[in-house]
This record gives C-alpha cells, sequence and structure tokens, in this order.
C-alpha cells in the first residue's frame, strides 16, 4: 500500500535574497536601498525580482517642468 502522507508545499514567497531591479546584485530580503547601484527597492516579487519603489518626487519636478515649458511656449509665441 501507498503512503498516503503528502509533502508540504514550500511558501509562496521562499527565496533567500531578492534581486536588485536595475542592476540586478543580489541582496537581502529586508533591504532597501541596493548596495550596487544606491537606487531604493521594495519587497520580493514572486519571480525574486525587488519591486520597484516610485519616485512621487521625482514626477512632481518632472510635471513641473512641463508646466513652466508650456508657459514658456504659451508666453513667447501667443502673446502680444
Amino acid at each position: 500500500m501507498a503512503s498516503s502522507r503528502k509533502k508540504a508545499a514550500p511558501p509562496a514567497h521562499s527565496h533567500m535574497t531578492k534581486k536588485c531591479p536595475e542592476c540586478f546584485a543580489y541582496l537581502r530580503l529586508d533591504a532597501t536601498v541596493c548596495q550596487s547601484c544606491g537606487k531604493s527597492v521594495g519587497p520580493v516579487t514572486p519571480v525574486g525580482l525587488a519591486q520597484k519603489v516610485v519616485d512621487v518626487k521625482a514626477y512632481l519636478v518632472a510635471l513641473g517642468a512641463v508646466i513652466a515649458f508650456g508657459v514658456f511656449v504659451w508666453w513667447g509665441f501667443f502673446t502680444d
């Protein structure tokens, strides 16, 4: 007779390390900044890569630059 014991499934995130999404360096699971490139990293994904952290400040600066350029073009070409 065959044994009816089932092997326990490994946990969903059984990674020992994670990889930086920018430079692919191996990092500890609790790391928040990559030691190689200095980029911020988030938690590990199911495939072993660290999630990219959204930099809201950079998006706001870029939006401000686009608005300033639009105002400059409007002022330079469409005013008397």
